[in-house]
């Protein structure tokens, strides 16, 4: 399986920026990074005793707060409903892409049935780390998507991860 190589070290670039290696949340003058974002490629990373969290073939990445705020809908797979998960925006660092406009961390833990076919409960850990870039004109979205066993009060070192690529509209 292939992995989307370039994500990874978008995420570790963007955490290094800022303070002493910690990535502080967007407070004022964010960057507008929401959009409707058409799926390109959500490549799965992982096999756990779970269905992991999926995409709708497009996702809109709506923000609040005066953009500090940023809200993602995924898809329970067991139940086929949205969950809403909802977290930071920020924004780019000194010496960073200048193509970057901003990145996200979102999180969610929910409680549900390990897959359609398997009612046992499950305490998930649901989280979307991403940013959006402009290239060419049209923005692009790059994330992923992490659905991790935490049932016993602590992962399990089971995890999903999804990489997403996505073109805005």
């Amino acid at each position: 399986m292939v992995r989307h190589l370039s994500l990874p070290a978008v995420l570790l670039a963007l955490a290094s920026s800022g303070c002493g290696n910690q990535l502080e949340p967007c407070t004022e003058g964010c960057p507008d990074i929401s959009g409707v974002y058409a799926v390109q490629n959500a490549t799965p990373v992982g096999q756990c005793p779970f269905s992991p969290y999926l995409l709708a073939p497009t996702v809109q990445l709506l923000q609040s707060d005066n953009g500090r705020k940023a809200t993602l809908d995924v898809i329970d797979p067991s139940s086929n409903l949205e969950v809403q998960l909802t977290g930071d925006v920020y924004a780019r660092g000194p010496g960073e892409d200048s193509e970057l406009l901003g990145s996200f961390q979102l999180n969610s833990s929910v409680v549900r049935a390990a897959s359609q076919s398997d009612g046992q409960p499950r305490v998930l850990d649901v989280s979307a780390t991403g940013s959006v870039s402009l290239r060419e004109g049209r923005r692009v979205l790059s994330a992923t998507l992490s659905t991790t066993d935490i049932t016993n009060g602590e992962s399990t070192g089971c995890s999903i991860s999804l990489a997403i690529t996505g073109e805005g509209s």
